[in-house]
């Protein structure tokens, strides 16, 4: 497989991503509406037929492989709640980073764990407040990152709720399709982390007989990963993330990182394909914080150094209508 991060989903792409998720609304997705079906894999936005095509816009790390980890957190809500599909991945035999990553995420999985999630009805919304830069790219030229702007966003719990999204200055309704990532799915995903994490690697396509392992952990880390923004999780779910996460071959620690609202806290990543992906959490409470991307070689689009992705998650809540703001603590 190329170690070159290659730009966004080809058009042939785009077609098995939107044959492997619900059908949307039109035949042509708009690059902005492309990284929300990959942000939140199962829902759908409706813009209007008018609106101007957008630069591509690249997700932090794994970009090689934008399927497998598109597939595998929609087929995260097909898992089993018991068992094991495929052997359990241990963490890498001698290698002292990886040890210090299980230390740490089995100390954030125990001050998850300790976390109480507010209850989530289904006539409800999940409200995440957030502030966000990701890199655009036109055809073949230099990515770019986009300036940082403030995002909100409400996810309907129902099956077929309408969710909001105000981004940049605009307002786009997200209409559930029943297979969103709801409260009441995720609390229904394994929560021991062997299964939670088999279940996670036997849904990643494979090329040919045999993927990469290499890709194939990319795309599990980022398939976990996508799991730990834009929700609200069940804290037995989240500390069984963070434990899966443990597991994956190649998971470092980065003493101190950077979240888009200037926080700086300790991280765990993973390097695929030139760029490295961080979560980041506070040092004290091991909270999470957001995400950050960033070269660590150069490459045809990139060069090592470059910031390639930047959140902040600063609020999560939970209210009964779309565009409906929480209390405030």
């Amino acid at each position: 497989m190329n170690g070159t991060p290659r730009r966004g989903p080809e058009p042939d792409e785009l077609s098995e991503l939107v044959r492997l998720l619900p059908p949307p609304g039109d035949p042509e997705l708009s690059a902005g509406r492309r990284r929300l079906l990959k942000d939140h894999l199962m829902l759908q936005i409706e813009e209007p037929a008018t609106a101007p095509r957008r630069p591509k816009r690249r997700r932090p790390a794994l970009l090689a492989v934008p399927l497998a980890a598109a597939a595998v957190a929609a087929g995260l809500f097909a898992l089993p709640l018991g068992g094991h599909t495929s052997p359990s991945r241990p963490p890498a035999a001698g290698a002292g980073d990886q040890n210090n990553a299980t230390v740490l995420l089995d100390r954030i999985s125990l001050a998850a764990a300790h976390q109480t999630a507010p209850p989530v009805r289904d006539d409800q919304f999940v409200y995440i407040k957030s502030k966000v830069a990701w890199t655009s790219q036109e055809e073949n030229g230099p990515r770019v990152l986009e300036p940082l702007r403030e995002r909100e966003i409400w996810l309907a719990q129902s099956v077929g709720g309408h969710g909001l999204l105000r981004e940049g200055g605009r307002k786009l309704p997200l209409v559930g399709t029943g297979k969103d990532m709801t409260y009441r799915k995720l609390a229904a995903l394994p929560t021991e982390p062997g299964a939670l994490l088999d279940g996670v690697y036997a849904k990643i396509p494979k090329s040919g007989k045999t993927a990469a392992p290499s890709a194939r952990d990319a795309a599990a880390f980022q398939a976990l990963g996508q799991l730990l923004g834009e929700q609200i999780l069940p804290p037995e779910l989240a500390a069984a993330i963070y434990r899966a996460a443990a597991r994956i071959p190649g998971v470092v620690v980065v003493p101190d990182s950077v979240d888009a609202a200037g926080r700086h806290g300790v991280a765990v990543a993973l390097v695929a394909y030139g760029e490295r992906n961080e979560w980041i959490f506070d040092r004290k409470t091991l909270t999470y914080l957001g995400e950050r991307g960033s070269m660590v070689e150069d490459t045809k689009n990139a060069k090592k150094g470059m910031t390639t992705a930047i959140t902040a998650i600063l609020q999560r809540g939970v209210v009964n209508k779309a565009g409906q703001l929480p209390t405030k603590p």
